[in-house]
């Protein structure tokens, strides 16, 4: 990982944990929705709420960027780059 020296790892393991773990959620999100979603109004439901859960990954990334990348405003009490316990520990 040249260009991103803190995905060690301690890091990156639960995105690898989500490699195995997201399959079966999906599977299990998938059962539920075809087994309770049996009207139109709760399939309408059942999509909204995916909707929304999009919408708030999406901001959540969006708010990330916007402090970090560009403009570049960290809001007070944020993390810091260049802080943290990588950092200690390296000292």
């Amino acid at each position: 990982m040249r260009n991103y020296a803190f995905a060690d790892d301690s890091a990156l393991s639960y995105f690898r944990n989500r490699l195995t773990e997201a399959p079966k959620d999906v599977a299990f999100k998938l059962a539920w929705v075809l087994d309770h979603a049996d009207t139109a109004e709760r399939q309408d439901a059942a999509a909204g709420a995916l909707t929304f859960k999009t919408d708030v990954l999406w901001s959540q990334l969006d708010a990330l960027w916007g402090a970090y990348v560009e403009p570049g405003r960290i809001p007070p009490g944020a993390w810091q780059p260049g802080t943290g316990l990588r950092q200690r520990l390296a000292s």
